[in-house]
């Protein structure tokens, strides 16, 4: 599938890599358009058009629209400050809840995600990915260290930065079953 990509600069970095993720090609020959806000419709050719409020909903219509064995599941879009970038999964140190927010950590920042602690979990297990606590799931390829804790607990040490990560109790059975402990 070919689309012309309408949009700023910033964003078109981003949603080149969204789309070549998706076996979808850009071509300014393209009749559909995917166009940001603001910014002008072409004559004679469909449009789709976003704000950049509305990246995340952009990007659940195009996963809807691939193929599903063609889609490279190997990065998560996050939002820092007021800019979305694209993470590759093996960059990330862990994800963390807060409340009711989600957010995934690499070395030196921390991305707001729309995807659930859930959602990682089932979505990321063959990916390195595990959950260790009600708050966390970690790349365990990122961690350093795995030191037995007191009431049956783990701590782990993260890559590059200075936080331990428990394992408590009620997952400690599946992380030593992923780790073949």
């Amino acid at each position: 599938m070919d689309v012309n990509l309408i949009c700023s600069n910033n964003l078109k970095t981003v949603l080149k890599e969204i789309l070549l993720n998706r076996n979808i090609t850009i071509s300014s020959d393209a009749s559909i358009c995917i166009v940001q806000k603001g910014f002008e419709l072409q004559k004679n050719k469909i449009s789709i058009v976003f704000e950049i409020e509305s990246l995340n909903i952009l990007i659940d219509y195009l996963d809807d629209i691939s193929p599903k064995e063609d889609i490279k599941r190997n990065m998560i879009t996050g939002r820092y400050n007021d800019c979305y970038e694209i993470i590759k999964y093996e960059d990330i140190l862990y994800f963390e809840g807060i409340k009711n927010e989600v957010f995934c950590v690499i070395k030196n920042k921390k991305y707001k995600i729309k995807e659930k602690l859930y959602q990682l979990e089932e979505e990321l297990i063959n990916d390195g990915f595990i959950r260790v606590n009600k708050s966390f799931v970690v790349n365990i390829a990122k961690v350093t260290q795995i030191i037995p804790w007191f009431n049956n607990k783990l701590l782990l040490k993260i890559e590059g930065i200075d936080i331990e990560i428990d394992v408590t109790r009620k997952y400690i059975k599946d992380f030593k079953r992923f780790l073949r402990i």
